[in-house]
């Protein structure tokens, strides 16, 4: 059995660290007539058991060096997967500003067809102009660590020469695919380092970032909530050689404090901000008002939970689909057509085996109609009264 360390799918009680079976699991019994229900599970004891009178009282730049500092502890070689966003950003200049060691800062980026899928511009913040982030976020801090930091490696991983069709049928077979938009195929593929080290019968540690909690807002009782969104954790690959080294940096289970502090932050800004307060996310909005507040509350967050925030060109998060906004290319570069298309046929088997009570919309391509599994939230957790 996988690890439970990235989170499992409860379903008829039994427990799997796989989500497409949970998935199948759950839809063979929909249609036996016996009514399922799925629930993503995510250390819960942990994060409901967390002391939370302690809240406030500690900086979430000492927790951030806490939990940098546990990590550097725990690893003998430590790679930091960054992608120029916030939380990347954050943790790169925790470990730098508080002179703990880094060994590596990967980035992925598909540089073999960079020259097609886009030009950079610094005015578009739509989803589609992510990649401008390359020029904008990520070269930069790459310059500045080569001449204030050459102790520390940089690699940037062309996820598409090493892409292949094996990869994408990795995403509906392992155990870390919390989802299954696109993006999820380059999150198998870490840092060529991490075997070489490994190798040498040492431990890595590959760590992201993830994400930042969003609120939710219980309207009848006042009260603000947050959870886990297994969607989020995608973007944490757990490397095929490496299964238990990944990372997140801000919801590890070894400092379960750590996201309940943000939580809290964010929430006393929003107790203080009544503007802002449209913002919050309740159970009854449609997934287009979930949409536009999930972004509303990105840009916030930045600023609130990360002090060394430098307002940097961002573009929007990806949030339709399958992510086909950030990667339309995917669909038309005629180097990936055997990919795309072993991607699709993942999906329509996925599509056809899951309940559509379990199916977040659908999509035609290339004729092929396709729907996936539907995100799935941890406990709730109560953070405080507006």
């Amino acid at each position: 059995m996988n690890s439970e360390k990235y989170g499992c799918w409860i379903t008829d009680n039994i427990r799997f660290t796989n989500k497409t079976e949970a998935f199948f699991h759950a839809s063979k019994n929909q249609r036996m007539g016996r009514s399922s229900d799925i629930k993503f599970w995510y250390h819960d004891e942990l994060f409901t058991n967390v002391d939370k009178s302690q809240l406030g009282k500690v900086s979430l730049d000492t927790l951030y060096k806490e939990r940098a500092q546990q990590l550097r502890d725990q690893y003998d070689y430590i790679i930091l997967y960054y992608s120029g966003g916030a939380d990347s950003h954050n943790i790169l200049k925790t470990f730098i500003d508080n002179n703990i060691k880094i060994d590596e800062v990967c980035t992925k980026m598909p540089m073999a067809i960079q020259d097609k899928i886009y030009t950079p511009n610094n005015v578009d913040t739509r989803q589609s102009n992510m990649w401008s982030e390359w020029d904008y976020c990520i070269v930069p801090i790459l310059e500045w660590l080569k001449q204030y930091h050459p102790e520390i490696k940089i690699t940037v991983k062309d996820f598409i020469p090493d892409l292949t069709t094996k990869d994408i049928d990795n995403i509906f077979q392992t155990h870390n695919n919390h989802g299954f938009k696109i993006g999820s195929i380059r999150m198998t593929l870490n840092s060529d380092t991490e075997k070489e080290i490994l190798d040498q019968g040492k431990t890595v540690g590959n760590i992201y970032g993830v994400d930042k909690p969003h609120l939710e807002f219980k309207e009848d009782t006042n009260e603000v909530y947050w959870c886990f969104k297994d969607m989020d954790m995608m973007s944490g690959g757990v490397s095929p050689n490496n299964p238990n080294g990944t990372e997140y940096f801000y919801w590890t289970p070894d400092m379960p404090i750590l996201p309940h502090a943000q939580a809290y932050q964010l929430f006393l800004y929003y107790k203080f901000n009544i503007d802002a307060q449209e913002f919050l996310i309740k159970k009854e909005d449609e997934w287009s008002v979930r949409r536009i507040k999930i972004q509303k509350q990105n840009d916030i967050s930045r600023s609130v939970i990360y002090t060394n925030w430098d307002n940097r060109f961002q573009a929007g998060k990806m949030l339709s689909v399958l992510s086909e906004d950030l990667y339309p290319w995917f669909f038309t570069i005629p180097e990936l057509s055997s990919q795309k298309d072993a991607y699709l046929d993942n999906l329509v088997q996925v599509s056809q085996a899951v309940d559509k009570k379990f199916l977040n919309g659908s999509l035609v391509i290339d004729n092929k109609t396709i729907s996936i599994p539907v995100n799935c939230l941890s406990k709730f957790y109560f953070i405080g009264n507006l």
